[in-house]
């Protein structure tokens, strides 16, 4: 049974997970200073977590800067209602696609990742080819709010190595790995996180948040107006407590928001707000159901890099 189902997460759980998804190697002293209770309560919060499925993962992912990372946001109309086992497995054929949901209305929206335009190309075509296809809105370029660059030495990549297996990884465990002395790993680790090029993180559940809906809402504005900083800013905070992330066009005055609210009524509360700030032309809200997740075509990208620099390991999932 899940946690979540059983008992309220407290206090302590939401806290762990918020610091777990900014650095998931945050050790358990830290968390039982940030939480206030015992590193071996923390501990078992942990494995809490994870046993119930809240914490599906621990992952790294270098930042957008290291990969030529892009995101796309593809919304499927079709002519006849669809078998949606059918519809998963043929969009799961394709290694861009990393979720897909199906909207209130009908309609599914996929979420992938490409790293080239043939990667992009080829998603297109899988999706214009779908069986009963009858319209693709598409949006594949995004700005990148996260990330920096380093160059990666064979000390980063033979570290890599081992973090990709297990992002949490103890130093000492690093050290007899790769034969590097346990100051370096610490100092190469440290850099790779506070430059940013390196993201350690977690992969969550949909169903943490049980009880509430998500809804990404496609927002336009007026150019002449506004920007896409001001529109932006003006929705996070007003919004603050249910916003979940955002996707900001690059070529055009298009950004989707993502938040979640308890009721259907509270998407006409956050559309009509959003109207009457005057910042924004349109607001479409797209409600989601809980959506199916696909391997991360980002920790997928990881694998390539260092299968191309030699430094993969037989034990990788990537080998």
């Amino acid at each position: 049974m899940k946690l979540w189902k059983n008992e309220i997460m407290n206090s302590a759980d939401q806290t762990i997970l918020e610091r777990l998804k900014i650095n998931c190697r945050s050790s358990l002293q830290d968390l039982s200073k940030i939480t206030g209770i015992s590193a071996n309560a923390v501990k078992k919060r942990i494995d809490s977590l994870k046993a119930s499925g809240a914490i599906d993962s621990f992952t790294l992912l270098l930042s957008p800067l290291m990969t030529d990372e892009n995101s796309v946001i593809a919304i499927l109309k079709f002519e006849t209602d669809q078998r949606e086992k059918t519809l998963l497995k043929i969009l799961s054929s394709n290694p861009s696609v990393s979720k897909v949901s199906r909207l209130l209305d009908g309609r599914y929206i996929v979420f992938g990742v490409y790293f080239d335009s043939e990667e992009l190309s080829s998603l297109t075509m899988h999706l214009r080819k779908l069986p009963g296809i009858r319209n693709v809105e598409m949006y594949s370029r995004f700005l990148h709010y996260w990330g920096g660059k380093i160059d990666l030495t064979n000390s980063h990549r033979e570290i890599l190595r081992c973090l990709i297996e297990d992002p949490r990884m103890p130093i000492s465990d690093i050290a007899k790995e790769t034969g590097l002395p346990s100051n370096a790993i610490k100092e190469i680790i440290d850099q790779m996180r506070e430059s940013e090029a390196v993201l350690f993180t977690i992969n969550m559940s949909d169903d943490v948040n049980e009880g509430s809906m998500e809804v990404l809402a496609k927002v336009q504005w007026n150019v002449g107006k506004t920007s896409n900083e001001h529109v932006l800013g003006w929705l996070q905070d007003k919004f603050a407590s249910s916003h979940l992330g955002e996707y900001v066009s690059a070529s055009e005055p298009t950004l989707f928001f993502n938040f979640s609210v308890k009721h259907v009524h509270e998407v006409d509360i956050v559309s009509q707000k959003t109207k009457e700030s005057g910042l924004v032309t349109t607001m479409e809200p797209l409600i989601l159901f809980p959506g199916t997740k696909f391997p991360d075509p980002r920790v997928r990208r990881v694998g390539q890099l260092l299968e191309e620099t030699g430094f993969s390991s037989q034990n990788s999932p990537f080998a």
